[in-house]
């Protein structure tokens, strides 16, 4: 029987949950749950640290780096799970300054495809909502204009809803449909 190669993302989410069942962990019990190799489960561990939901409890000459995870956090999903709107978080997030059609090509990957006005309507909903602001106007002849990150709330990216309501004309008035939008 032939032996199927899990793709990284799975192999990432099983050893998340495998972590959440141990007090602490090394790369070794990594390495050893999941069937993978030394260096292999090193990068895993490495870069939940790097996010910042696992505490060093050990480390040191001639010790073996021991880690606990963080109550209550979880690592960021892989990037072959991630939404575009997740993807267009985090490019906004890494860079300076940017324009709709920069966010497109940063947050473009081989499993979601980020088209320019997807990007531009997801800045125009930023900066109506104060998440983005305006560096340098655009300008007629195709110039875009210059964002940049005003409200850095964290790696979950803000949502756009519809929401259901029922606007008075008489008194404008506006009341939400119960059981319905966000």
């Amino acid at each position: 029987m032939p032996v199927r190669k899990l793709p990284r993302s799975e192999i990432v989410a099983a050893a998340w949950a495998h972590a959440l069942t141990l007090d602490i962990f090394g790369y070794a019990e990594i390495a050893r749950a999941m069937k993978i190799g030394h260096d292999a489960a090193t990068r895993i561990v490495r870069s939940w640290a790097a996010e910042g939901v696992l505490d060093l409890v050990q480390s040191g000459h001639r010790l073996r780096k021991l880690w606990r995870v963080r109550p209550g956090r979880r690592p960021a999903l892989p990037a072959e799970t991630r939404s575009a709107q997740q993807n267009m978080w985090t490019a906004m997030r890494g860079l300076q300054s940017f324009t709709a059609t920069d966010i497109a090509a940063h947050a473009s990957t081989a499993a979601v495809a980020v088209l320019p006005g997807d990007a531009a309507a997801y800045c125009r909903a930023l900066l109506a909502s104060g998440y983005l602001r305006v560096a340098r106007k655009a300008a007629s002849g195709g110039r875009e204009a210059i964002l940049r990150l005003a409200q850095n709330s964290g790696p979950r990216p803000p949502v756009e809803r519809r929401v259901r309501a029922v606007v008075d004309g008489n008194t404008g008035a506006v009341t939400l449909i119960a059981g319905e939008g966000a």
